[in-house]
């Protein structure tokens, strides 16, 4: 069968991860893929070395807060969907997809072009709509409409849907394959701890794009200052940068370490190349969201390559970690739960391998590649059956 997915951001974490993963297997099984996109990124050289096709379209809008964000913006958006349509349309009568998979709710235009063409299509919810609350309520029937099936990383994410709707969705939770979460080898992890001055001590750390408010970068930091005269030993690790438009918040984040005098024990590395190599140096693995993830994908890989991980008790994140068994949950936006935590695992060294082994248990048992692509694919074959 054809694939053609649609797909915003191109670049390299959560969904565009999942997105490569899931379009690498599919031509190494001998289907036809192809990813539209609507600019040139990291992505686009990944999926090219896995032999997927790429289509590169400026005709697709993508929703965004600030898109939607007064009655102005909201209607230039709107008014711009016509010629999204019409660019998508004219991809797909000349790629002819048996199918057409759009990887986030914020794209309309692809639904549109599938409906035209009477394609099917298949829409991957990827996103908790809380900052869209003015228009979830009209825009979840729109997808209902325009959609074969609406894939749901989670229950969380799942359970934002009117009930009525509900019949149409299908909880997915994201896979991950064994394969990519083998063993470090010992060279690559001390290359990056050399790399960044860790000499045997306790690392925490946080990997995830610099969002303060959003992705909790402030509450480990708050955190930290609770934990440093208990383990002035521990190192704390950012591991990431902010998105394109959003450099202030590294600045932000680098004086807030001044302020809560914490500047000598947090490191902000920016992005890394060996991800895996970072996760792997790490003793305790931190998601601190303050608002819901719909399905944190640092939560499984931190589990994958055994880390010990202490994470918001919010969104999807709930039901990926059992609390006291394959992680530690603690209460959003709470640095002195949070301190409490880190200080279970940092005081207690079998507790923490415990943990780490679970961690590792649980994500063979819930979150490998296989049974999710199995269930995918099923899927794509139901939507063009019927």
């Amino acid at each position: 069968m054809h694939v053609l997915f649609a797909h915003s951001p191109p670049d390299l974490y959560g969904a565009s991860r999942s997105l490569l993963r899931l379009s690498s297997r599919l031509v190494k099984d001998g289907h036809r893929v192809t990813v539209l996109l609507p600019s040139e990124g990291p992505l686009v050289n990944e999926l090219i070395r896995a032999g997927v096709g790429i289509r590169i379209t400026t005709q697709m809008s993508v929703v965004t807060r600030s898109a939607v964000r007064g009655a102005g913006k909201l209607l230039s958006f709107l008014a711009a969907i016509p010629l999204n349509v019409t660019g998508i349309t004219r991809v797909c009568r000349e790629l002819k997809p048996d199918v057409v998979h759009t990887n986030t709710a914020l794209l309309l235009a692809p639904a549109l072009a599938a409906r035209v063409l009477r394609v099917p299509h298949i829409w991957h919810v990827r996103e908790v709509f809380s900052d869209y609350a003015k228009i979830w309520p009209v825009y979840q029937w729109f997808m209902g409409a325009f959609a074969s099936r609406i894939i749901c990383v989670s229950r969380a994410v799942a359970s934002q849907f009117h009930p009525v709707l509900r019949s149409k969705t299908v909880v997915l939770h994201n896979g991950f394959p064994s394969h990519e979460f083998e063993v470090v080898a010992s060279e690559r992890v001390q290359r990056f701890r050399s790399r960044f001055g860790l000499n045997g001590e306790p690392v925490v750390g946080l990997v995830g794009r610099i969002k303060l408010g959003r992705k909790g970068q402030e509450v480990l930091l708050q955190a930290a200052a609770k934990l440093k005269k208990k383990h002035p030993s521990v190192r704390y690790l950012c591991i990431g940068s902010a998105f394109p438009g959003n450099e202030d918040h590294t600045s932000r984040f680098q004086s807030l370490c001044g302020e809560l005098d914490v500047a000598d024990i947090v490191t902000c590395t920016g992005d890394v190349e060996d991800v895996k190599a970072a996760y792997s140096a790490l003793d305790i693995s931190v998601q601190p969201s303050t608002m819901p993830e719909a399905f944190s994908g640092v939560v499984v890989e931190s589990m994958a390559l055994g880390c010990a991980v202490v994470a918001s008790a919010i969104g999807g994140t709930v039901e990926q970690i059992d609390d006291g068994l394959s992680g530690l949950l603690f209460k959003s936006g709470d640095p002195d739960d949070l301190a409490n935590k880190l200080d279970a695992l940092l005081s207690n060294e079998n507790l923490r391998r415990s943990v780490a082994e679970n961690a590792r248990t649980k994500f063979l048992r819930e979150f490998e590649f296989e049974p999710f692509y199995q269930r995918m694919t099923d899927i794509y074959r139901n939507a063009i059956s019927q």
